[in-house]
């Protein structure tokens, strides 16, 4: 049993152990914002995450800095668990922080990861607000990749709405392979909710994969507006193959 899971175990422990968490949260997340906000200039641009105040919720970031759940969560009032592969999971340094914010791996395939999707579907239903990398890994170039099939499977099983998130400048704080944190302007900005529709005219998977694709094509188109709002010469140019069909 994870330390998580024995902290919120029924009982005694349980009880008292939740409300300490929530409050040691809210501190460490004031303390995160502290020494983020002022590095890399994190700030939300356009209206407030549109999502409710309670009941479940899906939020689809692009992914291309290590920090991205850290600027996800400055830009969100509301508390949110993160999914993410198991192999930095399982990282024996950082997993039992992991384990300690609830975060939810998920496995490349087979039963690995459809464990991990019914715990983030659970979660989702329990009215928590989940954050999904759509993509399903860091871009190495700051290009979006394709959208793997899972966040539409999460939106069909749910009945949650999916909140596109964009995220630019973030590639340059702490991209993949970097050693150190680098310089960036970070900003974030998020789309109009979308929920999924049930026509499934060449079967299930196939309106899964296409709600999925829809998902990552209004997060490029997000982001594109982002960049021509407040432009910074170092951000990489949204693919334009995503920007279609939206």
């Amino acid at each position: 049993m994870s330390a998580s899971a024995w902290l919120n175990r029924p009982g005694l422990i349980g009880t008292l152990w939740r409300p300490a968490y929530e409050l040691g949260y809210e501190a460490f997340k004031t303390v995160v914002g502290f020494l983020l906000r002022p590095i890399w200039g994190v700030r939300r641009v356009g209206r407030p995450a549109p999502m409710p105040r309670r009941g479940g919720v899906v939020l689809c970031p692009n992914h291309t800095s290590y920090l991205d759940p850290a600027f996800v969560q400055l830009c969100i009032r509301r508390r949110v668990v993160f999914v993410m592969t198991a192999r930095f999971y399982d990282s024996p340094r950082s997993r039992w922080f992991y384990q300690l914010v609830s975060a939810v791996p998920i496995g490349t395939g087979g039963r690995a990861a459809r464990r991990g999707i019914r715990r983030a579907m659970a979660l989702v239903k329990r009215g928590h607000a989940v954050v999904v990398f759509p993509e399903g890994r860091l871009s190495v170039d700051g290009q979006l990749n394709e959208a793997q099939r899972g966040v539409g499977t999460l939106a069909r099983r749910t009945g949650a709405p999916v909140i596109p998130v964009a995220v630019a400048g973030a590639i340059h704080a702490w991209p993949k392979g970097a050693r150190r944190p680098g310089s960036a302007r970070v900003r974030v900005a998020f789309g109009e909710p979308m929920h999924y529709a049930e026509p499934e005219p060449n079967g299930r998977r196939e309106a899964e994969q296409a709600f999925a694709d829809r998902v990552v094509r209004r997060i490029a188109s997000t982001r594109a507006q982002l960049q021509a709002e407040r432009p910074d010469p170092r951000d990489v140019a949204v693919r334009p193959s995503l920007l279609q069909g939206d």
